[in-house]
């Protein structure tokens, strides 16, 4: 499973809004979102890993990531998705997130 995104430029006063289409791979165990859970997080070194403010399952192969305006502060993030669907948990999506300061 894996989820497109490309690296991402971003500016610390605004919300973050991410949009994750997943592509299952075949003989994958999970083949679709549908009764599962996703969780994301952004990480940077030397700061404690920040969950997203909201990680939701918008249709079977479709998620919605989002960070609140001021919770990534400047620097260069590696974000990742990870889905859990009957018991198995997988990334399905990872980019680097790089936070510019706003005026």
């Amino acid at each position: 499973m894996e989820g497109g995104l490309t690296n991402i430029t971003h500016y610390e006063a605004d919300d973050l809004i991410i949009a994750v289409e997943v592509t299952f791979e075949p003989g994958s165990p999970i083949t679709a979102l549908t009764g599962g859970t996703v969780e994301a997080f952004a990480e940077r070194q030397g700061v404690p890993r920040i969950a997203a403010n909201s990680c939701t399952i918008l249709d079977a192969d479709s998620v919605r990531v989002a960070f609140n305006e001021g919770t990534l502060t400047e620097g260069v993030y590696t974000l990742q998705v990870r889905a859990t669907v009957s018991g198995v948990t997988q990334t399905i999506a990872d980019a680097t997130v790089t936070v510019r300061g706003s005026v």
